[in-house]
């Protein structure tokens, strides 16, 4: 028998050598760690937690969970997510495992959920795990794809100052999030800002851009480095070798230079970015607000997740992003998860 609990402090060593024993499957293996301490990086933005299964004194594996507001069929709900699963290598292919793992979702969770489903996001080329998840393993919730999205890294060697946008001022914060808050609830599980969660972020990260009276978009530039890093752990294929003379080539080209192995990519979230419908209809303007952005940016890359549907991704084609595609998932425990034809647009920064 598994047993499963709510990691607490003094675990920390053993969650970070979880993180950075098991990396995610890839054209590069990658591991999203958290150094120099696991809990730096949690209740940034909701609730956070991490549990880990142990059986006859071993350390089986762990998963990370959270609750955090996000918009659903219109209006802002409590909502689940699931992520950061790690299964120690003798441990894998036991599906008891799952099966028990997933039987202590809620019951450990110390924060509880509006909605009955949760939601989860799983690398496209991950064919291993989408195929288990999808295939209806009797008791494990039902995997329900409800949208893709993908990951863009973009150089912010590609910046450009436009002068388009500016600081927020304390006085703006009401009606900033509250402008955030009218475009966010067009889309699925975009999590909603407010102004203590802004502040806790940073509000010096925060751009915003205006016409006038109106607003016309909003950015925070999040640099998490000092509490998760995305680390390069093993190239694939001639990769492995001909990463100088790509990085030499990337350099030139203004284009996303690899880490070396072992080594963490220098990025920074394009978070919250909201964008005026006619912002978003103008390909011009948008391609000039993005440029503007990345000139702002403190690390050498800039990381902005889309769905597969929204309007400023053929604009991003200009800055020769990399791409890391993923499917969303509504894992549904007892009831199916019930969603209108709005786009699902979850934050890269959170997941």
């Amino acid at each position: 028998m598994t047993a499963f609990r709510l990691a607490t402090s003094g675990d920390d060593d053993r969650l970070r050598r979880l993180l950075r024993d098991n990396s995610v499957p890839g054209w590069v293996e990658m591991s999203l760690e958290r150094e120099p301490s696991y809990f730096a990086g949690q209740d940034w933005f909701g609730r956070d937690w991490a549990v880990l299964a142990e059986e006859g004194g071993d350390l089986v594996g762990m998963y990370a969970a959270s609750v955090l507001p996000a918009c659903v069929n219109g209006a802002v709900e409590d909502v689940g997510y699931l992520g950061g699963l790690r299964v120690q290598a003798a441990h894998r292919q036991r599906i008891r495992h799952l099966r028990e793992g997933y039987a202590s979702i809620r019951r450990l969770a110390p924060a509880l959920t509006s909605v009955p489903w949760w939601f989860t996001v799983v690398a496209a080329d991950n064919d291993v795990a989408r195929r288990l998840l999808e295939s209806g393993v009797s008791g494990l919730p039902r995997y329900r794809a409800i949208g893709n999205y993908t990951t863009f890294a973009m150089s912010a060697a590609r910046g450009r100052s436009r002068a388009m946008w500016r600081g927020v001022r304390p006085d703006e914060l009401p009606s900033v999030v509250a402008w955030h808050r009218q475009l966010a609830t067009r889309q699925h599980l975009t999590p909603v800002l407010d102004e203590q969660r802004l502040t806790r972020i940073g509000t010096e990260a925060a751009w915003l851009c205006t016409e006038g009276d109106a607003y016309v978009g909003l950015a925070v530039m999040w640099n998490q480095g000092a509490f998760k890093q995305v680390v390069a752990r093993r190239y694939r294929g001639a990769l492995r070798w001909v990463r100088p003379a790509y990085n030499a080539y990337a350099h030139m080209a203004r284009r996303v230079v690899l880490p070396a192995q072992g080594k963490a990519l220098g990025h920074c979230f394009i978070a919250f970015l909201t964008l005026a419908p006619q912002a978003l209809a103008d390909r011009g303007t948008a391609r000039d607000l993005l440029a503007d952005l990345l000139s702002k940016c403190p690390a050498p890359v800039a990381t902005l997740g889309l769905h597969d549907e929204h309007p400023l991704r053929p604009t991003l084609d200009s800055f020769k992003p990399m791409r890391y595609a993923a499917n969303v998932y509504a894992v549904e425990f007892d009831e199916p998860a019930h969603l209108d034809d709005r786009p699902v647009q979850p934050e890269a920064a959170l997941l």
